[in-house]
């Protein structure tokens, strides 16, 4: 009997029906594993290229005000005070939540201590907020604050009067619905320079 046995072991042993089926889902399920792990890398490195897209259209918007302000005597760097955004606008309460943004107020604004008007039809150069388009097609939101500052090392802000020779141009580039900060651009310049 023990021959029988050992014989009918042997021959299930060496019997494949249904090996082939279940190799065929083991490998179905690990290249599953492994496309679903190429999708998600193929989508976070999607991601990542749109906000490194975005991101870097934000510094060249924030480069391209900032070349406004150094194409223009000192007298031209300044902001028109009427169009300055007032009450709960993000331009306005940017500083309450980032010191690095100067405040709305004290600004250098057009015709005052010595800065030349703002001509009528508004221009990038006297402009505090801007809604632009890129070269991505996306909406971004150029904020410009203009300070006269200290011209020591701290280079702190100072309240507007004639005379002042330093003014520091900041430039912050915002989403276009203005929720996120993309980008910052920071200037001085002197009158003698």
């Amino acid at each position: 009997m023990r021959t029988v046995a050992t014989r009918i072991a042997r021959r299930l042993a060496g019997d494949e029906s249904g090996f082939g089926l279940l190799e065929l889902v083991v490998a179905m399920a690990m290249l599953a594993i492994g496309v679903a792990g190429l999708l998600s890398l193929y989508v976070a490195t999607a991601v990542s290229l749109q906000r490194a897209g975005q991101k870097g259209t934000a510094v060249s918007l924030a480069e391209k005000q900032m070349e406004v302000y150094r194409a223009v005597p000192f007298g031209e760097i300044r902001l028109d005070g009427t169009q300055i955004p007032g009450g709960s606008n993000q331009y306005v309460l940017a500083h309450a939540s980032d010191a690095s943004i100067p405040s709305s107020t004290g600004q250098a604004v057009a015709g005052a201590n010595g800065d030349i008007a703002c001509p009528g039809s508004p221009t990038p150069a006297c402009a505090p907020v801007q809604t632009v388009t890129g070269p991505d097609h996306r909406s971004y939101r150029v904020d410009t604050y203009v300070e006269y500052v200290n011209s020591d090392a701290t280079l702190s802000h100072r309240a507007p009067a004639s005379g002042l020779t330093l003014k520091r141009v900041s430039v912050v580039v915002r989403t276009g619905d203005g929720t996120k900060i993309l980008a910052r651009a920071s200037s001085t310049f002197n009158l003698g320079a």
